[in-house]
């Protein structure tokens, strides 16, 4: 009886502040509830679309419309059904935002499914300015790769107990993959070398992709971009697209390099499933774009007769050339994968990794208990939870970061591509028979400079050693050495030196022709020696 009462007792203590029913527990209770009938609903609602859908697009084939009218409607039921999915969880987000440095890149992540969706059937619908529309997505394409590896980075630097360079410094020494290892220089040493050459290779896309962009639609408005004609070498279009996807490629293999050199350490957050959902959308979009231009270039995709009519007429089948259909169902298709992609975000990013753990803890803010993510080092790291919304919103919102990343990536990369550019104009304005000589020999040049820079270095700190060793025993005998009268006074200028005579060279802080007097017990051996040699 009285180990029941004493278990009872023990049960109530632990039990939280408060009655079971009090009006905080009371109100989560509600809005749990809510949430799952507005959850309930939304699935209910997407369940019946999909299912009309078919029956939709068969009747208004049935009456005759025009295909890019289907097009237009089946992909904008989709934008509105997968719209709010994002809305809902970036919201769950910014309400449960108690780790504001990791959840930052995730809002933004999310943000790539209406961003995606409502630009790709503006593009379907105008096809016109389409290529306004794709150079948006295309820039906000680089951008949630940066994110995805800021993720991963901040993770391991603020939420381990070792942080990011002790982890990677620790790991073997990676090696290129497969036939790469061959053609690309040797991988960088374990630790900030091989972090430098990940952040370096995914920040280049972000700043390469704007350019990019920029230039096709200069391009454009100059009538030699040449849209989807990859094999004309008169147009911009093959050479923009191969600068382009040298640069996404890099950028997905240095995140995949680094993924695999993590990924044991990043298992708490799940990478996996993060990285696959960031990598279809991105890197699966892209080739699905290409394959669709091959397909429409080789003849499988069918193209309308008697395209290009006037600008201004209603628009039908007859205005949709071969490129423009390549376009049109790549943006359709987008429209359409858009959905399953924010359910796929929805799943591979949940707000419960940011939860805490019970729902009694409101009240004590050094709780540190959240799924996935506990056992952080530095939790205080975060802001403070009781921010209001629009705080939660102006942080997401915050680009200083990927300001201040590329500015230090163009000063890091400065040196390298002005020598490269010297390099090269060498070549030329050498001649024909000392062009690259000219460069090699500038570098020569620079080795044998550096090397004599390191040789005066090194005499510089062996004789200021040496003056050190000289001024320590000039103290001694000023301290506790014999005292001899008149042995290195004023009346004696045997005793004395010049500054100079002591580091050869070496520039002196006092005028070289001040004298030094020895101290008045004279100058130790060592110095007498010293001083005779020297005059």
């Amino acid at each position: 009886m009285n180990a029941s009462w004493a278990r009872l007792d023990e049960e109530a203590l632990r039990a939280p502040h408060g009655s079971a029913s009090s009006p905080r527990e009371n109100r989560r209770s509600s809005d749990s509830f809510l949430r799952k009938i507005l959850k309930s609903t939304w699935v209910l609602v997407n369940v019946l679309v999909l299912i009309a859908m078919p029956l939709i697009i068969w009747d208004m084939y049935k009456h005759d419309m025009e295909t890019h009218y289907v097009a237009w409607f089946v992909a904008g039921v989709f934008v509105l059904l997968a719209v709010p999915i994002t809305f809902y969880e970036v919201a769950q987000h910014l309400e449960h935002y108690h780790m504001p440095r990791l959840q930052r890149y995730v809002i933004r992540i999310l943000w790539m499914v209406p961003i995606y969706a409502v630009d790709c059937w503006l593009a379907l619908r105008f096809k016109e300015q389409t290529i306004y529309f794709d150079t948006i997505r295309e820039c906000y394409e680089a951008y949630v790769i940066y994110n995805f590896y800021n993720y991963c980075t901040v993770y391991l630097q603020e939420f381990t107990t070792t942080g990011l360079e002790s982890i990677v410094s620790r790991k073997p020494q990676q090696q290129h993959l497969g036939p790469l290892r061959f053609l690309l220089p040797e991988m960088p040493k374990m630790g900030e070398p091989f972090l430098r050459l990940c952040r370096h290779g995914i920040i280049n896309y972000v700043v390469v992709r704007p350019i990019i962009s920029a230039a096709e639609v200069i391009c454009d408005a100059n009538g030699v971009l040449g849209d989807g004609q990859i094999l004309n070498p008169l147009v911009a279009f093959p050479y923009l697209t191969l600068v382009n996807n040298a640069s996404q490629a890099w950028a997905m293999y240095c995140l995949i390099l680094f993924y695999r050199a993590t990924h044991e350490e990043l298992a708490p957050i799940r990478p996996f499933a993060k990285f696959c959902t960031v990598k279809a959308v991105v890197f699966l979009s892209f080739w699905q774009g290409q394959s669709i231009m091959l397909l429409v270039k080789w003849g499988v995709i069918p193209v309308p007769e008697n395209g290009n009519v006037a600008k201004g007429t209603k628009p039908d089948a007859a205005d949709y050339d071969a490129a423009d259909v390549a376009t049109g169902m790549q943006e359709f298709l987008i429209c359409v994968e858009m959905f399953f992609a924010a359910i796929a975000h929805a799943y591979a990013f949940p707000t419960s990794e940011y939860e805490k753990r019970s729902s009694h803890d409101d009240d004590d803010d050094d709780d540190d208990s959240y799924l996935g993510l506990r056992g952080g080092r530095e939790r205080s790291s975060s802001t403070p939870r009781r921010v209001s919304m629009f705080e939660n919103v102006k942080d997401m919102f915050d680009l200083r970061d990927v300001y201040l990343d590329v500015i230090n990536y163009g000063e890091r990369n400065r040196e390298n591509v002005f020598e490269g550019l010297k390099g090269a104009a060498g070549m030329f304005v050498g001649g024909s028979g000392g062009g690259s000589g000219g460069g090699g020999k500038a570098h020569q040049d620079g080795d044998v400079e550096l090397e004599e820079k390191k040789k005066k270095t090194a005499a510089a700190a062996a004789a200021g050693e040496d003056l050190g060793v000289r001024v320590l025993q000039g103290l001694q005998s000023i301290d506790g050495g014999p005292k001899k009268s008149g042995g290195g006074g004023a009346g004696h200028p045997g005793t004395e030196m010049n500054i100079d005579t002591l580091i050869p060279g070496v520039s002196p802080v006092v005028s070289p022709t001040t004298p030094v007097r020895a101290p008045p017990g004279g100058l130790p051996p060592l110095e007498r020696e010293a001083s005779s040699k020297f005059r």
